[in-house]
């Protein structure tokens, strides 16, 4: 992951200029010194680690209903990590990024760590002991297409076919874009199936040295795996056991 030092080293973030953070209240930063955190839930009420807020500001918006409460490029560098591929509708706020910020940064998982499939865990969520590709809230995947983005739906019926059954993966963990005056993107067609397994299919071949395929719905994962989850389940560790009180 992209530390905050890179982020001020590579794109120049000044200690005065006005940074504007949306999404972060999971994971605050560290280093950059953030005006403004827009969030659906304020950084105490995150459920897997809460914490005090850092940012001088706090505003609870959900970013993919209501345009953002500021004036044009009111802030100097807008930062966005992790946040848009879990979003129903990511693209009000891209809109409203390159309105209120001068620049900025959008990191999300890249497309090919995004389909690899993880291994055995019955005890996070407590779904059962599948194998899901990447991680299963998000709904979006991003690639670098010209000098934009472009943005399709991560499907996970077409995902479970034999074709993209990816267990390994050794290019970028993340997608990284820097972006100024505007975010250039293009989403994809949602609609046409057939288009979107074209698409799923041409960016794999793009990148076949750098994927492993093999078995994801019958397979045999390393026995310290199956270890590790069968203590979890013992000792009622977990995501799942914490936040489903009826299991």
């Amino acid at each position: 992951m992209i530390s905050d030092r890179e982020i001020i080293s590579r794109f120049k973030i000044r200690p005065k200029d006005k940074v504007l953070d949306i999404g972060g209240s999971m994971r605050q930063r560290d280093e950059i010194r953030v005006d403004t955190l827009v969030d659906i839930i304020a950084p105490e009420e995150a459920p897997y680690g809460p914490s005090k807020l850092r940012a001088k500001n706090f505003v609870r918006l959900d970013v993919t209903r209501d345009k953002l409460p500021f004036g044009d490029k009111e802030f100097d560098f807008c930062l966005c990590s992790h946040t848009l591929e879990d979003l129903t509708n990511p693209f009000l706020v891209i809109e409203e990024m390159g309105r209120v910020a001068k620049r900025g940064l959008i990191v999300t998982p890249s497309m090919g760590a995004d389909m690899v499939f993880s291994h055995i865990n019955f005890s996070e969520w407590l779904t059962g002991a599948r194998r899901i590709p990447g991680k299963g809230h998000h709904k979006w995947f991003f690639y670098k297409k010209g000098k934009g983005i472009r943005i399709i739906p991560k499907n996970y019926s077409i995902l479970y076919t034999h074709a993209f059954q990816i267990v390994g993966w050794e290019g970028e963990e993340e997608f990284i874009h820097y972006w100024e005056a505007r975010v250039g993107y293009e989403k994809g067609d949602d609609l046409n199936i057939h288009k979107l397994i074209d698409e799923y299919d041409k960016y794999l071949k793009k990148q076949s040295s750098k994927i492993k395929k093999g078995r994801t719905l019958f397979f045999i994962d390393s026995p310290q795996y199956y270890l590790k989850e069968l203590i979890k389940l013992l000792l009622k560790r977990g995501v799942g056991f914490k936040y489903r009180k009826n299991f």
